[in-house]
């Protein structure tokens, strides 16, 4: 079951943590800033296709929308490691050498 009362206050947060207005957020997701703004209230039910272009133009996954913070951590970091792909090999060995020294800090 999908709480939009929870979905709502996540999405807003998450909008007003990357400084963007209603507006432009409902640009993005392809929807009007009048829903998105019922969305946010936790008014009416959105569709999961909508959900889901609100969650891609926040660059986050429902599962985030919906309160599960471990699944996106772990996505972020997934997508952030597939990010190495576009560095120079030089670049890709300086980072992987970073990680090497520091990764006895977080243990």
């Amino acid at each position: 079951m999908i709480d939009i009362k929870i979905i709502g206050a996540n999405i807003r947060k998450e909008r007003k943590r990357q400084m963007l207005t209603i507006e432009k957020l409902a640009e993005r997701a392809n929807i009007t800033d009048n829903f998105l703004g019922k969305i946010e209230r936790g008014e009416g039910m959105p569709s999961l296709p909508t959900i889901d272009s609100i969650a891609c133009a926040l660059d986050v996954s429902i599962d985030f929308l919906k309160g599960n913070i471990e699944y996106d951590t772990e996505h972020k970091f997934i997508k952030n490691i597939m990010e190495i792909n576009n560095l120079s090999e030089d670049n890709k060995q300086k980072f992987i050498d970073f990680i090497s020294t520091n990764i006895k800090y977080f243990k």
